[in-house]
């Protein structure tokens, strides 16, 4: 079994950090503050290893995720409040599509990420986390969204296989990773359960993958991050400061760093001041790689 721990890296101290991405465009990490409704563009700094605001962005509702737009200066997506929206380099946001707007006053999107083939997958929640209240959505070219699943309760982790022929994904409460065939038309059928998650381990959350294919899972409430093979064999572990760690992502020049997000949600002043690096980004390197942030192809 490996063992590493990972450091603090940020300055910025997030309620809720969230939905770590590498934009390989800028060379810079992407994360969110979920229920600020902010966005953060970061630079690594290679001496100190200290992650460098280089810009926040207001969206004005709870956001979930952020992903690049292939090509330069060309912005973001983001999952955020009923739906989906772009976000300009200026600041500028523009809504695309609410999928969830008859029920915005009790849903609120949740982590995302793009396929190999650019599109969009986001997923949404209830704010009391009701089961069963949530959907998984793909957003396409031209504005179109497709409902992938229903009566999801917390939409969380999503990654592909190098070869784009597997999807793996996570709904929180099942304490599963499920796995999907993607045909070769880009649709995964034949959901599965890869690999379960013993409740004492921690909730799984957000989740990467590596260039070797295994599966790096963000476990909420136990302050880590484990590596799986595909099979569920538990070969590697990440400490964090910090119980509630809530995704993880590879980044850095050479794709070896791992970014992890972490949070303070329902946590009290005393909370707070018991676990004074939550909220913040973590980091670790590792002999391993991964790929950065799948852009969106419009």
């Amino acid at each position: 079994m490996e063992k590493y721990v990972a450091e603090p890296v940020s300055e910025l101290r997030a309620e809720h950090a969230e939905g770590p991405a590498w934009d390989a465009r800028l060379g810079e990490l992407l994360w969110v503050d979920q229920f600020a409704g902010l966005v953060h563009r970061g630079s690594l700094d290679s001496a100190t290893g200290r992650l460098r605001v280089v810009r926040s962005y207001s969206i004005g509702s709870a956001t979930g995720a952020v992903v690049p737009v292939a090509g330069a200066d060309t912005g973001w997506l983001v999952a955020a409040g009923a739906g989906f929206a772009h976000l300009a380099p200026d600041g500028t946001v523009a809504v695309l599509a609410e999928p969830e707007h008859d029920v915005r006053d009790r849903n609120r999107m949740n982590d995302g990420k793009c396929d190999p083939l650019g599109r969009f997958y986001a997923g949404s929640m209830a704010w009391d986390k009701r089961p069963g209240a949530g959907s998984l959505y793909r957003f396409e070219a031209e504005r179109r969204v497709v409902p992938m699943l229903r009566d999801v309760t917390i939409s969380n982790g999503m990654a592909w296989s190098g070869a784009g022929d597997l999807m793996y994904y996570i709904d929180t409460p099942t304490q599963r990773v499920d796995v999907f065939d993607v045909d070769p038309g880009g649709e995964p059928v034949a959901r599965r359960t890869a690999f379960t998650i013993a409740a004492g381990d921690g909730a799984p959350d957000g989740m990467c993958i590596d260039h070797e294919g295994c599966l790096w899972v963000a476990l909420w409430g136990r302050g880590q991050v484990r590596r799986y093979t595909p099979d569920g064999v538990n070969v590697a572990i990440v400490e964090v400061a910090a119980p509630l760690a809530s995704s993880c992502a590879f980044g850095g020049a050479d794709g070896r760093v791992l970014f992890i997000t972490t949070s303070q949600e329902g946590y009290t002043e005393r909370d707070s001041a018991r676990h004074p690096e939550a909220g913040r980004v973590f980091a670790v390197r590792l002999p391993v790689g991964g790929p950065p942030a799948a852009p969106y192809r419009p």
